[in-house]
């Protein structure tokens, strides 16, 4: 059996860095689309604010829910440059586009339905009626983000074409911003539109993200092998499906306990959820770097596992999940340190009034910070297991550890205990540390059986 070598590893760590880096930083820019569409929104009045804050929260919490299905192109186009079938790939690729198509119907249903969801929230009346006229502009726009910009950025990684989303999403970043503040505001001579017009902003910038990402990476000379010729192969649909939905589902168990705790923190009064979302921002600004190195381990796993590889594929995994380990206990290590200096990001720390405010955000910040180490592991070895093509017991892992320990762990502590807002951030501690230890089992179990490794992986 072929041993590690520094070698090996110098080498996986330089893949994994051009692989996951890019990922990261679009993924930031992503983000900075969204504070720019809220500090513009902001300019009008605070019910802007507030309608375009929820209108773009919920559409785009339902739109990555589906478009985490398209993962699945990313697996099976690593496996098959693995094995060196590169004919394969454009079918794969344009397939997905199919598969795509088929996840644009529960996406417009489930937002299609978005009064209701609103009215069980308890929003008042005027703000359903503006915020579902928000997402019916936004709407236009979920076709290029689930089966244009959503499909292409799952398959660069895969090519090893990463460094495409430095070159493109930045741009988007600023156009999306200028779009936003000349529908909004009506300047250079567009239309004053308002609220509405960050929406139709917005949904702009998804089309000219998708043309452009799309069309620059079939561009490319040295990835014309992989987008040509145009062949469509239903025989590949099932297997997109297959591994796809349990991916969505998962996505969907993480994203959906997230968004109730928020839900509930709202009971406890306006000191708790200010304090919440402080901690919530800086959670989900963290977890965009185990998310990036995921995927870089979807995609060398997938890889290893195509060429057959089992002992590669197992060190790949697990230099990926220890890399994503590591970084996390840093970061856990600095928020732990600093909380303070982080708070005043978002709010002023000398005014008295926020003096509650700071003390829960506090205590919240230091429970994140001692979950980023079992975020960073549960979320790699998620992202390892699927480069093995494992994702119907991941799936399961999943739901039973967000809901069935962190959901009601939390609302016992919460609210049997009286721990309020505390209890329900350390029921999702204990969630995501069940979820960490259930899937690094499970990665170890499966790459130390190389014969059930590779039965998988043929499947």
């Amino acid at each position: 059996m072929q041993k590690p070598t520094t070698s090996f590893f110098k080498s996986e760590i330089n893949q994994i860095a051009f692989i996951a880096i890019p990922i990261a930083f679009a993924q930031l820019c992503q983000m900075a689309m969204g504070v720019t569409d809220t500090i513009l929104l902001g300019g009008i009045n605070k019910q802007a604010l507030a309608v375009g804050g929820l209108a773009t929260n919920i559409f785009f919490t339902i739109c990555v829910i589906l478009q985490s299905a398209l993962n699945s192109s990313g697996i099976l186009i690593a496996q098959s440059i693995g094995a060196g079938r590169y004919n394969e790939v454009p079918k794969i690729y344009y397939t997905t586009y199919i598969f795509g198509l088929l996840l644009c119907i529960p996406c417009y249903l489930i937002l299609n339905q978005a009064d209701y969801i609103l009215y069980y929230m308890g929003e008042e009346k005027e703000i359903i009626t503006l915020t579902v006229q928000f997402l019916k502009i936004l709407l236009w726009g979920m076709p290029p983000l689930l089966i244009g910009a959503g499909l292409i950025r799952v398959v660069l990684p895969a090519l090893n074409a990463s460094k495409i989303l430095l070159q493109i999403i930045p741009l988007m970043t600023i156009v999306n911003g200028l779009l936003n503040a000349a529908f909004i505001y009506g300047l250079w001579g567009f239309p004053k539109m308002g609220l509405n017009g960050s929406a139709l902003g917005t949904t702009i910038c998804m089309w000219l993200g998708s043309f452009a990402l799309i069309g620059y990476s079939h561009s490319r000379s040295y990835l014309k092998k992989y987008f040509y010729p145009f062949s469509i192969n239903l025989n590949y649909l099932w297997p997109l499906i297959k591994l796809g939905l349990p991916i969505c589902i998962a996505a969907a168990a993480e994203m959906l306990v997230f968004m109730v705790t928020t839900l509930r923190v709202g009971l406890f009064g306006t000191d708790n959820l200010a304090a919440h979302n402080i901690a919530l921002n800086c959670a989900t600004f963290t977890f965009m770097i185990p998310l990036a190195i995921a995927q870089a381990a979807n995609v060398r796993v997938g890889y290893w596992m195509g060429a057959r590889r089992v002992l590669r594929a197992r060190q790949s995994g697990f230099l990926t999940i220890g890399l994503g380990g590591s970084i996390m206990a840093f970061i856990g290590l600095v928020i732990f340190l600093f909380p303070t200096s982080i708070i005043n990001f978002f709010i002023d720390t000398n005014n008295p009034i926020n003096h509650n405010t700071i003390l829960i955000a506090i205590t919240l910040l230091k429970i994140m910070a001692l979950f980023q180490v079992v975020d960073g592991l549960q979320t790699v070895a998620n992202g390892a297991l699927r480069g093995l093509k494992d994702t119907t017991i991941p799936m399961i892992i999943c739901i039973f550890g967000y809901w069935g320990i962190g959901f009601f762990v939390g609302k016992w502590l919460a609210f049997d205990l009286q721990w309020k807002t505390e209890g329900l951030w350390i029921g999702l501690a204990l969630g995501l540390a069940s979820v960490a230890i259930m899937l690094n089992l499970r990665f170890v179990r499966l790459t130390f059986r190389p014969k059930e490794m590779l039965k998988m992986t043929s499947k």
